[in-house]
């Protein structure tokens, strides 16, 4: 073995020699006492070295994407709020610069808004952070981040229409965040020992999400001809329309649910006209009417019983599911999925 060695390196060291005149004067290694042993050392110690290099820079690569400066001082900063009537009374204008005073807020808030959300998702406890749905909905604020970021300033319309572009891209992006957080909580569900963090982080993504979505879709839809309407907000909010709408699709669902569905009759101020953002109304009415038609409601309220429970995301009075509540889907009534949901709740 000794010798096959030490035959190799010789005729490695004539074809060096002939390739240039540098290396031949390499100095010889004294092989004579290297051995097959020391060969196979080695070389399982250099892929080791290389392996653990690898990993090293894969350990970078993975700390820097979760842990960027750039993020931490934006999430310091305060979010510029802005109230319905601001945005109302900002109005429109012929030559679109109000779209283009709307994008330029956007831009420079709403990487304020989403570094807000990822140190949200980085104070989580380690075990419910490291579920790998979480975590790619982490990954998605992240991918955001950095997109809005790099974006260029916006000065004219064409980079308006191509910030415009992005914003529907994020919107569509993050269409599924709720389902997945849900999920998410629902695979490390028995690892949640403190309620009080999972409602308090929960709150305050979804408000947050909510806010940044409305802000997204208000300069969205800033680009309709609409004659009613100002980005989101109704100029002249009908109550007992959209009421109406909401009762016919509420009644429908209980005739096919039950068979049949209780009469509606809308009192007040029928007539009244203001200016409001009809969104929240589209996600708060049916629901109420879901409910108010399932229970036969009459106003008794919420039992004394259930009071402490009614903010938890898994609670729900609907029918009762034959499931361990512990495991239980955290957002049932959210997702509308799993044994507990229907048509009239959720």
């Amino acid at each position: 073995m000794r010798r096959t060695v030490i035959g190799t390196v010789e005729l490695l060291g004539r074809s060096a020699s002939r390739s240039g005149p540098g290396m031949s004067r390499l100095p010889m290694l004294p092989l004579a006492k290297t051995t097959a042993t020391d060969i196979v050392r080695f070389r399982s110690t250099s892929s080791m070295q290389g392996y653990s290099e690898m990993a090293r820079e894969r350990s970078k690569t993975v700390t820097s994407f979760y842990n960027q400066s750039a993020i931490d001082i934006s999430a310091e900063k305060a979010s510029v709020r802005l109230m319905p009537a601001t945005l109302l009374y900002a109005g429109k204008s012929p030559d679109g610069q109000h779209i283009l005073s709307s994008a330029k807020y956007l831009h420079k808030e709403l990487p304020v808004r989403i570094a807000h959300r990822i140190k949200g998702f980085r104070s989580l406890p380690f075990i419910i952070g490291c579920n790998p749905t979480i975590l790619q909905v982490h990954e998605l604020y992240i991918r955001a981040y950095h997109m809005l970021i790099d974006f260029p300033l916006i000065k004219d319309q064409e980079v308006e229409a191509s910030f415009s572009k992005l914003v529907q891209q994020l919107l569509d992006d993050h269409k599924d965040v709720v389902t997945m957080l849900a999920e998410g909580f629902r695979e490390c569900r028995k690892h949640i020992e403190d309620e009080t963090i999972v409602r308090g982080f929960l709150d305050t993504t979804l408000c947050s999400r909510l806010g940044i979505r409305m802000l997204a879709t208000h300069h969205l839809s800033l680009h309709e001809d609409n004659p009613d309407f100002v980005g989101i907000i109704c100029r002249r909010l009908s109550p007992k329309k959209i009421i109406e709408k909401w009762v016919d699709f509420a009644r429908r669902l209980c005739e096919h649910q039950y068979g049949n569905s209780p009469r509606v009759r809308i009192n007040g101020h029928v007539a009244a006209r203001f200016p409001f953002i009809p969104l929240p109304l589209d996600y708060i009415l049916p629901e109420l009417l879901k409910n108010a038609m399932r229970i036969s409601d009459r106003g008794g309220g919420i039992p004394h019983a259930n009071k402490d429970k009614v903010m938890d995301y898994h609670f729900s009075t609907a029918e009762e599911s034959n499931q361990d509540p512990r495991m239980s889907s955290l957002f049932n009534t959210m997702t509308n999925s799993g044994p507990q949901s229907g048509p009239m709740h959720g």
